[in-house]
């Protein structure tokens, strides 16, 4: 026995490192831990050929109004960088010949040439949209204006971000990835407490949520909740507009966009793998139907959620009756409703105790919730609700955003070097002519 004693003793320094070392493994992550995760993912999520060519478009832009020299790098390119913005500001979309191959092989190349100047420079030490829009469009006066500085820079570069993000996400050539970019912009805590700010915090938490970056988008949205809990005052006209919920007063508005974080919040939650994190979703989802039901929201969204906790619940024939009403919805395939189909009669002989069904699991649940909200999206006319509040260069605005998405489309095409090739050998020659 004593030498079966010391033997242990002796490998005992080994098991305990095994033991560590299984510990750290099994160690279930933090909340921080893994909201830090995330901000690394949303780096990564930024580092594509489609932002890198917006952003090219959105510096290209904001540098045609800046008088100083900002630093030597940006000096050396100054004069490239004006002579595109040049071509591209006088592009017109609706005649794809003004900007001809050669152009586009000629600015590829000078992009090349300053692509690490554009990946590593923040926009935001131009001057703002509204100020380069005031030099090219504006008339005598305007261009005389003092450019914004400041808190007020600050603040009118966060709106710019903010809209343009919301007008891009559902453009078939910028979408999610430019949006997500512009979103990522914005900085919720430079805005004064007021209906911008909470809408911004939403909508940042709704993207987050898109990207699979569950605890952003939940630190986003909790601290929305939080706002909201502290300013349920606040007068919510644009939110009226938003959601198309006219028929509503303000403390009712509020008890809507309180829910809808709510809501989201649940999703995060439902996505993430730890215990802890459904029963938060559970919470949230009950939260969301008890404000819902007090401003009589009866549509997919609590259809959906009133299933899914029926089902919790083991209350069938509950589950039943909001699955049914959940088939009428015109936002879902007709392959959608077949599959409800089928979850209705797997509820019907669902055994006590079983799981749930396998089709109406949280991917499907989240399916819903983002084909709702993008259903509010679309059917919003960014261009006139910009016109009704004033905002200078509307017209202007939305002509360039056009430019550049089809910008950004061509010159991806012939940056292609098999495209160039099919364009033939005489033509390579000319433009390295015209380089040279």
């Amino acid at each position: 026995m004593k030498t079966l004693f010391k033997i242990n003793l002796k490998h005992l320094p080994l098991l305990l490192s095994l033991f560590l070392i299984i510990s750290c493994f099994n160690k279930e992550k933090t909340d921080e831990e893994l909201l830090e995760k995330d901000k690394t993912d949303l780096k990564e999520n930024l580092d594509s050929y489609k932002i890198a060519t917006y952003k090219f478009g959105k510096i290209l832009i904001r540098s045609s109004a800046e008088k100083d020299t900002i630093s030597t790098e940006f000096q050396s390119f100054k004069k490239d960088l004006d002579r595109i913005f040049n071509k591209v500001v006088k592009y017109d979309v609706k005649n794809p010949e003004s900007l001809s191959l050669i152009d586009y092989i000629l600015i590829y190349r000078d992009y090349k040439k300053m692509e690490d100047f554009i990946m590593k420079t923040d926009e935001d030490i131009f001057p703002t949209l509204v100020d380069s829009f005031n030099l090219i469009y504006g008339d005598s006066t305007s261009k005389k204006r003092e450019y914004y500085k400041g808190e007020e820079k600050e603040y009118v570069q966060n709106i710019e971000h903010a809209i343009l993000s919301a007008i891009v996400i559902l453009s078939k050539d910028l979408g999610k990835e430019v949006s997500l970019y512009e979103c990522t912009k914005t900085n919720p805590e430079l805005l004064p407490d007021s209906e911008i700010k909470t809408l911004l915090l939403y909508f940042r938490g709704f993207l987050f949520f898109e990207k699979g970056l569950y605890y952003l988008s939940e630190d986003e949205i909790s601290r929305n909740i939080n706002w909201l809990n502290n300013n349920k005052e606040v007068d919510l006209p644009y939110t009226r507009a938003f959601f198309q919920w006219g028929n509503l007063d303000n403390k009712s508005t509020h008890l809507g966009l309180h829910s809808l974080n709510h809501l989201f919040r649940g999703f995060d939650r439902l996505m993430m793998e730890r215990e802890i994190d459904e029963k938060r979703a559970l919470e949230d989802f009950e939260a969301f139907l008890k404000d819902a039901n007090k401003i009589g929201l009866n549509n997919e969204i609590t259809w959906s959620i009133e299933t899914y906790l029926y089902l919790k619940n083991e209350e069938n024939e509950k589950a039943i009756t909001s699955l049914t009403k959940l088939k009428t919805s015109t936002l879902l395939s007709s392959e959608d409703k077949e599959r409800i189909d089928e979850s209705i009669e797997y509820v019907k002989n669902r055994e006590s105790g079983k799981v749930l069904n396998g089709f109406y699991d949280k991917f499907f649940l989240s399916k819903i919730a983002t084909k709702y909200m993008y259903s509010i999206l679309s059917k919003v006319d960014w261009e006139k609700v910009m016109k009704e509040q004033n905002v200078p260069h509307t017209n202007e605005i939305f002509k360039t955003i056009d430019n550049l998405k089809s910008f950004i489309d061509n010159l991806k095409e012939y940056a292609s070097t098999e495209d160039l090739k099919n364009k033939g050998k005489s033509l390579w020659n000319k433009t390295k002519e015209l380089v040279e």
